[in-house]
């Protein structure tokens, strides 16, 4: 369990900053006390520019509310721990692969349910990615490679009600015992090529 809150690790980092031959010493404390094998599961929702735009910023936090309500207890039964919200965001961290991904299964479920009470502008697009390594884990935040990449899928590259793992979310669901249908992918994010799987 995370044992630092963000302001924490950053004090820790001044010292490491300010003394550089205890860096590698500094480094082991803090990935002891910290480091976790995790999925990263991170949300954005679709349309912010067009909404807000076209309705103003409280119709748009009127649908992120709508989405928070919606998503946070699917999050928790699925036993996901909320890291924070950022934004538009949801960053939640699962022990396993195959929880987040149920999780957001649920979710992209849950939001086509509600189409036919809401019109249009209403709705709720979430865009899910979702990634799995070794990371920080923090009290009030999370940081890591596949932090970087679950953001980078679900914020730039997913599209309403898509959800996208990374190469190493989708490896692990094989450790984890666990089958999802998806459809292998490659680009360049971010300058670097990036092979990620779409669930179907």
């Amino acid at each position: 369990m995370a044992s630092l809150s963000r302001e924490e690790l950053f004090q820790i980092l001044e010292e490491r900053i300010t003394d550089p031959p205890r860096a590698h010493e500094i480094d082991g404390d803090v990935w002891a006390r910290c480091g976790a094998d995790r999925a990263i599961f991170v949300s954005d929702l679709s349309g912010f520019t067009r909404l807000t735009k076209k309705h103003g910023i409280l119709h748009f936090l009127a649908v992120f509310r709508r989405a928070n309500t919606l998503f946070t207890p699917i999050l928790e039964r699925h036993h996901g721990r909320c890291v924070k919200h950022e934004a538009d965001n949801h960053i939640y961290v699962f022990a396993r692969a195959s929880d987040a991904i149920a999780a957001a299964r649920e979710i992209v479920a849950a939001t086509r349910a509600l189409d036919d009470s809401l019109g249009e502008d209403e709705r709720v697009y979430p865009c899910i990615g979702v990634g799995y390594g070794r990371v920080l884990e923090l009290t009030d935040d999370v940081f890591g490679d596949e932090v970087n990449i679950a953001f980078k899928l679900g914020e730039d590259v997913a599209t309403r009600r898509e959800i996208l793992i990374s190469d190493a979310a989708f490896a692990q669901l094989d450790q984890e015992g666990t089958s999802v249908d998806t459809e292998a992918r490659e680009e360049e994010i971010g300058h670097v090529m990036m092979r990620y799987h779409a669930v179907r």
